[in-house]
């Protein structure tokens, strides 16, 4: 894990020109006898996410204040190269200095209130501006029900090396470092000005900002943080369904030592093990088990999300949906072809894994090339997600057809329903792109 940061740092220190400062409270509540911002909350304590959020926005050099170097134990942080505990401002004077960096390679520092956590938007909204900022919590932001003492949050300040910061004693706070003088020049700005929608959740996220006046607050922020890993525009029987079955199995999960990339692995066998009671017809437990599969295939991602150990490999997992779905697809078909017993079930069969697999391609392809998904595209692509050729609404045709009594009909009804999805993807697609080539 400590290695994963170095080298996400080390690969960005070309284009950082900013440094973060985070103050940890000056009088913590404790528990179990440790300040509140090293308590874990889903595997990461507060002052870790605060860590890997600056991080996340490429600043490589970060700074801790705290009142006792000693005392201030911030566990595996302290294993994390350039970061740095300090008691004094001067101290990040004298690192600068030490290290020959100049006012060109480092123009800003960023600041936060380690007491609080704060939404990685923020700062990249601090990042992202030309002057010397301070955020105030606006309308958009939502809070863990302490928003009334909520003042300033977080801040951009310009640096200069000669006369760096304020003069701080022990008891400097957060509080103390935005009324000093180094601000007069520092514009007030609310995060209503900081846009909601998150193209990588497919949906608007609310800004988010939680505060820690005792141990309850974590049972609260816990809840909030399980429910901002949901992602949108999602089929219905996902949305209204599964979602709060995976919602309930991530935050059981949380704070154990299970992974998100274990949960994929138990996921994949359960697919080939769904393969082979569908090929022996067992439809009914084969059912209750794709199901149960649907509703953990959204446990992973949400786990890593809620731990911010989102990865590049990650996304691999996509394609090893895809095998163990096709799996599936052919347990049923061959389930069917062995009741019906006519060559004419595994026509049907290839055909319904070939558009299902140019369904998953045209999709790919389309944000490949035009930056979003597909169902993002229009009002209309965002409700057909809804109901388009994918497992869980397939989920719901074995359901059907398990009623009727008839489970050896249900590859037909997905070779149909994947057509028509198909079709719509085909037309959409090209309708959206024709309109960027003809601008």
């Amino acid at each position: 894990m400590l290695q994963k940061i170095n080298q996400y740092k080390l690969a960005n220190q070309s284009s950082i020109k900013s440094i973060g400062i985070i103050f940890l409270p000056d009088d913590p509540f404790l528990i179990k006898k440790q300040p509140f911002y090293l308590q874990k909350l889903c595997g990461l304590s507060i002052i870790e996410r605060n860590v890997r959020i600056l991080i996340k926005n490429g600043i490589r050099d970060i700074f801790i204040f705290t009142n006792s170097l000693e005392d201030s134990n911030v566990g595996e942080l302290d294993k994390i190269n350039n970061i740095r505990k300090i008691k004094s401002l001067d101290m990040i004077k004298d690192y600068l200095n030490k290290e020959k960096i100049s006012n060109k390679e480092i123009e800003y520092s960023i600041v936060l209130d380690g007491g609080i956590l704060i939404d990685d938007r923020i700062i990249s909204s601090l990042l992202n501006s030309e002057e010397d900022i301070i955020y105030i919590p606006g309308k958009n932001i939502e809070t863990n029900g302490n928003n009334n003492q909520l003042r300033n949050l977080a801040c951009k300040i310009k640096i200069n090396i000669k006369n760096l910061y304020p003069k701080a004693n022990s008891s400097f706070s957060f509080k103390d470092f935005i009324n000093s003088s180094s601000f007069n020049q520092s514009s007030y700005h609310s995060t209503d000005e900081i846009p909601i929608y998150k193209s990588d959740m497919r949906r608007n996220v609310p800004l988010s900002v939680y505060e820690f006046q005792h141990y309850d607050d974590f049972k609260s922020v816990k809840k909030l943080l399980v429910k901002k890993t949901q992602k949108g525009t999602l089929d219905f029987i996902a949305w209204y369904f599964n979602r709060y079955f995976e919602n309930f199995f991530v935050y059981v999960l949380a704070d154990s030592k299970i992974t998100a990339n274990q949960i994929t692995i138990i996921v994949n066998i359960f697919g080939f093990f769904a393969l082979f009671l569908f090929l022996v017809q067992y439809w009914w437990i084969g059912l209750i088990l794709l199901v149960l599969i649907n509703i953990l295939d959204g446990v992973d991602g949400k786990l890593a999300r809620l731990r911010m150990k989102e990865s590049k490999v990650g996304h691999i997992e996509h394609s090893f949906d895809q095998l163990y779905e096709q799996a599936i697809y052919v347990g049923i078909g061959f389930g069917a072809y062995f009741i019906i017993d006519s060559l004419y079930v595994i026509i049907v069969l290839i055909i319904m894994l070939l558009i299902d697999s140019f369904n998953r391609h045209c999709s790919m392809q389309y944000k490949e090339v035009m930056g979003i998904t597909l169902a993002d595209s229009s009002r209309f692509d965002q409700i057909f997600r809804k109901f388009d050729g994918r497992r869980n609404i397939y989920t719901l045709h074995i359901l059907i057809f398990g009623i009727l009594g008839h489970f050896e009909y249900v590859i037909f009804s997905f070779c149909i329903h994947a057509i028509v999805t198909s079709i719509v993807y085909s037309i959409q697609a090209i309708r959206h792109m024709k309109k960027i080539d003809d601008i």
